[in-house]
Parts: C-alpha cells; sequence; structure tokens
C-alpha cells in the first residue's frame, strides 16, 4: 500500500497535469482517439496505393488528409470558446463516426475505390482540421489549475506521439490479416469511448465566458504584437515546411543509400519517433518549462545539424541518432512553442492561436511533402537533405533578424 502511494507521489512529481481528473479522462479517451486515427489513415494509405498503385495519388490522398489545416484550422479555431469547445468536439465526433461509418458500409458492399476514399479523405481533413483547436480549447478550459497549461500541453503531444509510433503499427498488421474494415470499426469504436471521455468532462468553475465577437483578426493582431508568438511561429512554420517534410524522403534514403528499403524504412521511422517521444515525456514532466525556456531557440539548430549529417553521411550508425535527434527537435520546437503560447495568451484568442498553430506546422507539411518529393526527384535524396537544411537555416536567421530590426524600431 506504501509502496503504491510512493509510486503515485513520484508520478504526480513528474507529471503534475495527472493530478487533474478531467485530464486522465481527457487523454485516456485521446490514447484511443488517436491509435483509431492513425490506424484509419495508415490503412487508407494502404488501399488506395493497393488499388492504384500510383504514388501521385497516395500523396494527393496525403495533401487531403492534412493539407486543410492550413485554412480550416485557423478559421475555425477562431471560433471556438472555452464555452463551446465541448459541443463542437462533440460535433466532429459525431462527423467522424458518420464519416468511419460509410467507410465500413461502402467497403462490405465492395464499392470503396480511389475516388470514393479521396472524397472521405477530403471529408476527414475539414473534420480533422475543426477537430484540433476545439480539443486544445477543451482541454485547457478544464484545467483547474492554470499553472499546469504547459504540461497539459506537452502531455497531449506525448499522447499524439505514442498514437504515431503504434496506430501504423496495428494498421500494418491488421489490414493483411483482417482486411480494411477491421480498421475502419477499431477507429470507430475508439471514437465512441472519445466520445464517451467528452461527455464526462465538466468544465473547471475558473472558466469564464470569453469575449463573443472574437475573430481570427484578434488572433492574428495578438501573434503580430507579442514577440515569441512573432517569432516562434513563423520558425515553426519553415520547420514544417522544411524539416517535417523528411519522411517523404525516408523510404528513398532507405533504398538509394542502404539499398534495403524495407528494414532501413522500418529502422529510421522507429529513431525518430523515439525521438519525438523522448522530446514529448521530457516536456510532460515537472522539468518541461524550463527545458522549454532555455532550449527552444536551439531546437531549429539541431534539426539544422540532424539535415546536414543525413546529407553527407553513409553510415547506418550515424544516421539513426540523426533521425532520432531530428525526431527530438521537431516535437521539442512544435510543443515549446504551442505549450508557451497557450500559457501566455489572453482567453478569448486562444481559439484562433490553436488554429494558427496547426497552420504554421500541421498546414505546412502536407506542402513540403510536395515540395521535397519534386526537389528529391531533381537533386537526389542527398542533395535534398542538405538543401532543406540550408533553406531551414537561412528561413530562421532571417526571421530573428527581421525580429530583432522591429524590436529596436
Amino acid at each position: 500500500m506504501n509502496t503504491a502511494g510512493r509510486s503515485s507521489g513520484i508520478v504526480s512529481r513528474l507529471f503534475p497535469a495527472l493530478t487533474e481528473p478531467a485530464l486522465r479522462r481527457y487523454l485516456s479517451g485521446q490514447v484511443a482517439s488517436v491509435l483509431g486515427s492513425w490506424t484509419q489513415n495508415v490503412t487508407l494509405n494502404l488501399l488506395v496505393y493497393h488499388l492504384s498503385g500510383s504514388a501521385a495519388i497516395l500523396a494527393l490522398l496525403n495533401f487531403l488528409l492534412y493539407g486543410p489545416q492550413l485554412v480550416v484550422a485557423p478559421l475555425a479555431g477562431s471560433r471556438i470558446r472555452s464555452e463551446n469547445a465541448r459541443r463542437v468536439t462533440l460535433c466532429v465526433l459525431t462527423v467522424s463516426l458518420v464519416l468511419t461509418g460509410s467507410l465500413i458500409t461502402l467497403s462490405a458492399l465492395g464499392v470503396l475505390g480511389v475516388k470514393l476514399i479521396l472524397a472521405h479523405a477530403l471529408a476527414i481533413g475539414v473534420s480533422s482540421a475543426v477537430e484540433v483547436p476545439a480539443r486544445q480549447v477543451l482541454l485547457l478550459t478544464s484545467l483547474r489549475d492554470a499553472s499546469l497549461t504547459s504540461n497539459a500541453v506537452a502531455m497531449n503531444t506525448m499522447v499524439y506521439n505514442v498514437g504515431r509510433m503504434v496506430g501504423p503499427t496495428i494498421a500494418g498488421f491488421v489490414y493483411p490479416t483482417l482486411g480494411p474494415r477491421a480498421s475502419f470499426v477499431i477507429y470507430a469504436l475508439a471514437l465512441c469511448f472519445m466520445a464517451t471521455c467528452v461527455r464526462s468532462i465538466r468544465l473547471s468553475g475558473a472558466a469564464r465566458p470569453s469575449r463573443a465577437d472574437s475573430s481570427l483578426r484578434d488572433a492574428v493582431g495578438y501573434v503580430m504584437s507579442d514577440p515569441f508568438s512573432a517569432r516562434y511561429l513563423p520558425i515553426l512554420a519553415c520547420i514544417g515546411l522544411f524539416a517535417a517534410s523528411y519522411q517523404t524522403l525516408v523510404p528513398l534514403l532507405a533504398d538509394k543509400a542502404f539499398h534495403d528499403a524495407a528494414r532501413f524504412t522500418g529502422v529510421f521511422f522507429a529513431c525518430a519517433g523515439a525521438g519525438s517521444l523522448s522530446s514529448a515525456v521530457l516536456l510532460s514532466s515537472a522539468l518541461g518549462p524550463r527545458a522549454s525556456a532555455r532550449f527552444i531557440a536551439w531546437a531549429p539548430w539541431f534539426a539544422i545539424a540532424a539535415l546536414m549529417v543525413l546529407a553527407t553521411t553513409d553510415a547506418a550508425a550515424a544516421s539513426m541518432p540523426a533521425f532520432f535527434i531530428l525526431g527530438f527537435s521537431l516535437t521539442f520546437a512544435a510543443t515549446s512553442t504551442n505549450a508557451t503560447i497557450q500559457r501566455q495568451c489572453p482567453e478569448h484568442v486562444r481559439g484562433g492561436l490553436v488554429g494558427m498553430y496547426g497552420m504554421a506546422y500541421n498546414g505546412t507539411m502536407p506542402f513540403g511533402y510536395l515540395l521535397v518529393g519534386t526537389v528529391s526527384e531533381a537533386l537526389g535524396v542527398r542533395h535534398t537533405f542538405a538543401a532543406m537544411a540550408v533553406v531551414l537555416a537561412v528561413g530562421v536567421v532571417s526571421i530573428a533578424a527581421w525580429q530583432r530590426f522591429k524590436e529596436q524600431r
């Protein structure tokens, strides 16, 4: 009994946000939802490739799944406030359940072709772009202790990275053995569980109604006037375009440089995923706010260094740590930026800022995938890694110089 109490005390000290009952319920549903979402999305990739055999259609599928973040997330986020976040989240979960039910039905009837999958992907992408800011606002509104904001955001990121690592593994097992319908059913069950968890969340008594006239213009005005947001959101956009898009090059690097696409693709993704998870665990712990404040400015430069290593080394023993550092630095930069902005911003612009964060990072990545894939055909995989590092470095320096120039004025 004493051992259990000591273990609980250690967990509470390392991850203080877990003392919040609402957060525990939210994260329980989030684990299931993220796992199910990645399982379904990877299954859609496998199914489209099986049906079409086209890399171009695969790129289009992923653009439809993730591209709406660029436009829809900031527009929807600006209309989401503490008092309607729970309702919006439940509505989007219902829409997602309907879309998944449609995939199950069409698959059972044997009429689920590429065009229908792409149409569903667009609807899924739009609903996900609305859901991201709604969930983020719901998460932070449910906290009773506002000082746990950074820790809660980091734990949410940790859950996402766990899902990103495990979900594709589930899809890789389920799709060839049980078929795509099984993956869709898994996601439908996960959505039902998430909806149950969201319904059980009661908003904090400290949550006050937001200004009814808040808009995207308010969020943009805040970003322009806040030195941290004005600097790190553009840097995050550069990272999304020129560093997070490394995933497109992993199979090419594994095949052309190491001559074993199946083996090294899995190894390199596992190293990057382990780095992302390590970063999320660090930022989720009690050490997170201090580490974020000290090292956020260095995160882009660690990513640049990792990209340069991948551009120059022929050794797998050097490439694996480089992918670990790349995954660590990308998650560190994204999570630290999001957590700091959420901790500092006024309540009435929170939803819009979450949407702008999604636009800056998740919204730019689909364009990065297309850009990096096109450049790699002309330059080759290693020269593309080098070009990514150089352009990212120029972008970070230019943003920092412009910010300093504005401050001096």
